[in-house]
């Protein structure tokens, strides 16, 4: 054994590089080979070098949200290929309790949330999950609202990636009505506290309840109290500042079912025009607000979908093909529309499974030793 853990170090890099190519569930077993074996496959630099080879065929979680509530009541991972060629119901994805809100995905960690109200204050909890290697960590410590006369708050969660402090975030936006102001706290996986980072001024109310990661930033779309016109929050992590990216004026404020998501590496932004015409923008660089231009502009008639649906909006793309999700409103099921955009055509349209009252969200998700 010896001997064999002195080649293992001898010819370091070259296991590295074939141990990186490896499914996860495999790597998972291989530990139990020795002392070595499992250090090895828990080392940082496995790690990032699995993380890149994995990147190149990432999957999609599923996340199903009841309309009246926030939490997240259910969730299942598909590859995207087995999405597209049989979108059918697959096992879900069990979360450790007391957790039931998953409220992010970032390098093949999962963020889970979980809430406590009592008569003087409201505390919420954070911790990760690895699905791919079982592992969960410790909660955070709380962050704590304290009520008072006449205070409510509304709080939103997003998770991202810091790649400038190697560290995982945490960011909550926080609504307290009674001051109309918007606070921002945020939590780094291994900190003994949350820190208040900023706060704003007039309040920012989100539409989208999650915030969406993209190039170490986390992104909600809303709107301003004190403002009409519809505007993107986002909070940089790494420089902790926020700003308020606009919309383009084509966006119609009447918009019922506009929504936000992360398509092709670019933060996206979907809407219908006179429930005729469901039309997605794409932003190329988060930090330009001028970097916005049009990647599907496509009539209901050609999508074949009555005027009379309820909460169509985009789950991914995969090459040259997009992925919506929408319900009859008098049906309760999902119905995932597979669109081909380059030959501007419906390939196919699939029921998905019962979900009654329900949407659907998606976030790409790639497996990961991190």
């Amino acid at each position: 054994m010896e001997n064999s853990s002195a080649e293992i170090l001898r010819d370091y890099d070259l296991i590295l590089k074939i141990m990186s190519w490896l499914p996860i569930k495999s790597l998972m077993r291989f530990r139990c080979v020795s002392k070595t074996w499992n250090l090895l496959i828990f080392n940082p630099d496995l790690a990032k070098l699995h993380l890149k080879r994995s990147s190149i065929n990432p999957q999609i979680l599923l996340l199903f949200k009841k309309i009246e509530e926030r939490q997240c009541f259910s969730a299942v991972l598909h590859s995207l290929l087995c999405l597209i060629q049989n979108p059918a119901p697959c096992s879900m994805l069990s979360c450790p309790n007391p957790y039931k809100y998953i409220f992010g995905s970032c390098n093949g960690l999962l963020s889970l949330h979980y809430s406590l109200s009592t008569n003087e204050c409201e505390k919420h909890l954070v911790c990760f999950l690895n699905p791919a290697t079982k592992t969960c960590s410790l909660p955070s410590p709380s962050l704590c609202l304290n009520y008072g006369i006449g205070v409510q708050y509304d709080i939103n969660f997003g998770f991202g990636y810091d790649d400038k402090r190697n560290s995982y975030k945490v960011v909550a936006i926080v609504l307290d009505s009674s001051t109309q102001q918007t606070n921002v706290w945020v939590y780094c996986m291994g900190d003994v506290c949350w820190r208040l980072t900023l706060m704003t001024s007039p309040a920012f109310l989100t539409i989208d309840s999650n915030g969406y990661s993209l190039n170490a930033t986390v992104n909600w779309l809303g709107r301003s109290s004190k403002e009409s016109k519809l505007q993107i929050f986002s909070y940089d992590l790494e420089n902790d500042t926020c700003r308020c990216l606009l919309v383009p004026e084509l966006v119609p404020k009447n918009s019922e079912f506009t929504s936000m998501g992360v398509l092709n590496g670019c933060l996206c932004l979907s809407f219908d025009q006179g429930r005729t015409v469901f039309v997605v923008l794409a932003l190329k660089e988060v930090r330009d607000e001028t970097s916005w231009n049009r990647l599907v502009s496509v009539s209901y008639e050609t999508l074949n979908i009555s005027p009379y649906y309820d909460y169509l909006r985009t789950l991914c793309m995969w090459d040259d093909l997009l992925l919506l999700t929408y319900s009859q409103l008098w049906d309760d099921y999902d119905i995932i529309i597979i669109f081909n955009l380059k030959e501007n055509k419906v390939e196919r349209t699939q029921v998905y499974s019962k979900h009654s009252l329900s949407h659907i969200f998606s976030c790409h998700y790639i497996p990961s030793l991190i």
